[in-house]
């Protein structure tokens, strides 16, 4: 056949008038354990708006929450095997992983949420996130705010310092650096994921649990509480994380958008929880829990002792501490 008769397939598809496949959608399963709702939730789920707005019919993108598609803890591991497209972990899982960064997890080391976010949006927080993506094949986009953890008791304690929770049965989320938490907080710690500790507070199988205000009345745990404790241990992130399997699928126009939604959701995201936790404590009140405030020197000493004790300072980024202490 002469050159001017060939034809490629794609030009005889259109001839006899089929139309060429179109690029497949991108789906996005997003796991988090927050609940319905919440701050944290509304975040992803603004999200999935953005990212399907701007590119109708290139994403399908699904949000679920209260764990109900990974269990907490999973969802980390789901990601860097590419069976989880996006989520929220916390530091404690990827120190699972980076154990040099479980610093970032330790009590008592940001000032409050402001200092946080500095750390986080700053030169250490992109060190993290290159550290990160370049071990576990996982995406840091943001980082929002979860909440100032408390300890929450299901019983009415006298608690002026660490010493007054020996014998506590405190549920913490699965995690070794969550139960070392717990024991240096004076408790005893009882791994369990947050679906399980209303059942678990009704029944009295654990005498209370450890979460920011905001989280203990979005899954209603103050109904088995008598009392919050302002120990104000945890200033603590979660970030919002991709695989990079599904992140290099997108093109990079995709990707700067995806960020640029994904930033002003975790903006918003921020705003509400922190007013969250701030009505919650009227809530409590309301609701007639005691509202007990300690000193939280006393439980930072306790906390570092622990951590020098069970050896896990020496595993951590040398001179780490100090740099996030140094910014304003």
């Amino acid at each position: 056949m002469p050159p001017f008769k060939k034809i490629t397939a794609l030009a005889a598809a259109a001839v006899i008038g089929l139309a060429a496949p179109a690029l497949a959608e991108i789906k996005i399963r997003i796991s988090t354990a927050g609940p319905g709702g919440a701050p944290l939730t509304t975040m992803f789920e603004e999200i999935k708006s953005g990212m399907e707005s701007q590119f109708p019919g290139d994403f399908d993108i699904s949000v679920h929450h209260s764990s109900s598609l990974f269990k907490q803890g999973t969802e980390l591991p789901a990601l860097m095997r590419g069976n989880l497209e996006m989520a929220s972990p916390v530091t404690f899982e990827i120190e699972q992983q980076l154990p040099e960064y479980g610093l970032l997890g330790a009590a008592y080391l940001f000032r409050d949420s402001d200092h946080m976010l500095e750390v986080f949006r700053g030169p250490i927080g992109d060190k993290f996130y290159h550290d990160v993506e370049d071990k576990t094949g996982v995406v840091i986009l943001d980082t929002a705010y979860l909440g100032t953890r408390t300890v929450n008791l299901r019983k009415l304690r006298d608690v002026k310092g660490p010493e007054d929770l020996k014998g506590v049965k405190m549920r913490m989320p699965p995690g070794p650096a969550f139960q070392t938490l717990a024991k240096a907080l004076g408790a005893t710690p009882v791994s369990m994921p947050i679906t399980e500790v209303y059942l678990a507070l009704k029944t009295g199988s654990i005498d209370g649990q450890d979460n920011p205000t905001n989280l203990t009345r979005d899954w209603k745990f103050q109904e088995q509480t008598e009392q919050v404790i302002l120990t104000k241990h945890l200033v603590q992130p979660v970030f919002v994380a991709i695989s990079k399997k599904t992140w290099d699928q997108m093109t990079p126009e995709q990707q700067d958008v995806m960020r640029k939604v994904t930033s002003a959701a975790v903006q918003k995201e921020i705003e509400a929880t922190l007013a969250d936790e701030a009505s919650a404590v009227e809530t409590f009140k309301a609701d007639g829990l005691t509202i007990t405030e300690v000193d939280t020197e006393a439980f930072r000493k306790a906390v570092w002792a622990e951590y020098e004790k069970e050896g896990l300072t020496k595993n951590w980024v040398p001179g780490l501490a100090e740099d996030i202490a140094a910014v304003k």
